[in-house]
């Protein structure tokens, strides 16, 4: 009988050690993502958008389409903002885009809280977070300014600021690119910036004329928890396809 015993003592010990193996290998996988140096941004999004009732903001980061994946990045936003979600981000529907979990790795360095991952299979991400100030001000009657601002920690090749107005919004400034509706029939405009250094804190704002009773949202409102997204599919795809024309042209050139 005890000559019997021992291949089950093996096939027990070989399950455990098989079971005890495991995660480590999982830590060491994780370790090994860790030590990969960090990939700069080849551009950034900031994007204001505007709800019924509260504001919050998108920050996606795009990575040049050379970058070969997984790849260690930095995205920062204030020091203290709630986030609503992080991700990666395809640019398609937000159920098929890995999110990123808590404990986040996170660090704050003066007003800036940097959150550092590792994305996989996208080469953007996008982190979103509760503005708690209106960001609008009241120049005249009838006339508006949205101000916006961002800072990179890295030296970042292309910089822009966004935000969505009601329609029929008429804005004051020639320099502001209109980039179409989205969804809920707001209409996006953004200033573009370029060759931005790192810690460089970039202010943008944006004078507008909207349609009587929308200069802002309404006071006392709130977002609803969860996937607040600030920018539809369409308008994404279309400004990560920006980025690889940039990009294009730049190799070309080179």
């Amino acid at each position: 009988m005890l000559k019997q015993s021992k291949p089950y003592i093996s096939i027990l010990a070989s399950l455990i050690l098989a079971a005890t193996l495991l995660p480590l290998s999982h830590a060491y996988a994780s370790d090994a993502e860790y030590t990969l140096e960090l990939t700069p941004f080849e551009a950034i999004n900031y994007y204001i958008a505007r709800h019924a009732g509260a504001y919050s903001v998108a920050v996606t980061g795009f990575l040049s389409p050379e970058v070969e994946l997984p790849a260690k990045v930095e995205i920062a936003v204030p020091a203290g903002s709630e986030i609503i979600w992080f991700s990666e981000f395809s640019g398609g529907f937000i159920s098929n885009d890995p999110e990123f979990t808590e404990p986040f790795n996170m660090r704050t360095e003066g007003n800036l809280d940097i959150y550092t991952v590792i994305t996989q299979y996208n080469h953007a991400i996008q982190i979103e977070y509760h503005l708690e100030d209106d960001p609008v001000t009241r120049l005249s009657p009838g006339l508006y300014s949205l101000a916006m601002e961002y800072t990179p920690v890295a030296d970042t090749p292309i910089l822009r600021l966004m935000t969505n107005l009601p329609a029929e919004s008429l804005v004051q400034d020639s320099d502001v690119e209109f980039m179409g509706e989205n969804d809920e029939g707001y209409l996006v405009f953004m200033r573009i910036y370029n060759d931005v250094p790192a810690f460089a804190a970039v202010q943008g704002e944006i004078s507008h004329q909207p349609p009587a009773g929308q200069g802002t949202v309404l006071e006392g409102g709130s977002l609803l928890g969860g996937l607040g997204i600030a920018i539809t599919a369409a308008v994404t795809v279309i400004l990560a396809a920006t980025i690889f024309i940039v990009w294009s042209s730049k190799r070309r050139a080179a």
